[in-house]
């Protein structure tokens, strides 16, 4: 079966992989894009995410936590049609500055190293209207767990 003969899409599956967790929607996580390697993730500015009070930006672990499942989602994109398991062996975040108050936040993920148990992935993070100043970088690499009948329950 070729992708593009497949009942479901990379967004499908990014967007059962969001849902089934938690904390992302919670978040309000909103999956923007799908590609072949590469994921483009949101998660709208709410008065209960701001860390600092007297300046209303969103919380340092806020923008973590999208930008790890963000992680995640790219591998999926990149080992699709087939599901992984991803968990998160290693996180790098440089957090270069806050976003503006009032400001939804974006990130892009990519997988740009795949070897048989371990993923590679990059991400750069920016407040909406402003891409070219990121807010956060990061480098995070995913643990490999194949499961052989996810596609299954995932096209369902």
């Amino acid at each position: 079966m070729t992708n593009s003969s497949l009942p479901y899409t990379r967004l499908d599956v990014c967007n059962r992989f969001l849902e089934s967790v938690r904390h992302s929607v919670v978040l309000g996580l909103e999956v923007l894009s799908a590609e072949e390697n590469a994921v483009r993730v949101r998660v709208p500015w709410r008065e209960d995410l701001v860390g600092n009070p007297e300046t209303g930006v969103m919380h340092g672990g806020a923008i973590f936590a999208m930008m790890d499942h963000a992680g995640g989602m790219a591998v999926t994109c990149r080992t699709f049609p087939t599901f992984e398991i991803t968990p998160t062996i290693d996180f790098r975040v440089d957090h270069l500055r806050g976003p503006e108050k009032g400001a939804a936040v974006f990130c892009e993920a990519t997988c740009y190293r795949l070897t048989t148990h371990v993923a590679f992935v990059r991400i750069t993070t920016w407040e909406e209207g402003n891409e070219e100043e990121p807010i956060a970088t990061g480098l995070a690499t995913y643990t490999r767990l194949k499961i052989e009948t996810a596609g299954k329950v995932v096209g369902q």
